[in-house]
């Protein structure tokens, strides 16, 4: 088995939802799954974008890192992620795997606040 810690965002004006049903269908994808509340952060970077609605997850999954990230960013095709929407700043779902077993894979990411938030409610130590 393998622990993922991964983060959830999206900046668009249904964000809450999105995220909502993003860790209802990641339930169903994966062994065991916990995830935060959802809560809202400034954009991080240098384009200007609406606030996000965050999220964090523990998730336990059988699959290997590289399947659950093609699972993940098919996912986001699925929602209707476009490359193009990189430009505009607009997000409709992101999903990132910041913490595989116990490798750090995303250290900025982890270190900002739409992670920080969620992973001190759920009481994660990295």
């Amino acid at each position: 088995m393998n622990r993922a810690i991964i983060g959830i965002g999206s900046n668009i004006p249904t964000a809450k939802q999105r995220v909502e049903e993003c860790c209802a269908d990641i339930i169903k994808m994966v062994i065991e799954a916990q995830f935060s509340s959802i809560y809202e952060t400034e954009a991080v970077g240098s384009l200007p974008q609406p606030n996000y609605h965050n999220c964090v997850g523990v998730i336990t999954t059988s699959s290997t890192f590289e399947e659950l990230k093609l699972r993940l960013k098919e996912y986001e095709r699925q929602a209707g992620r476009l490359p193009e929407h990189k430009a505009d700043g607009k997000v409709i779902i992101d999903i990132d795997i910041v913490v595989w077993n116990n490798d750090v894979i995303k250290p900025t990411d982890l270190a900002r606040s739409y992670m920080t938030i969620g992973m001190n409610e759920l009481n994660i130590q990295v």
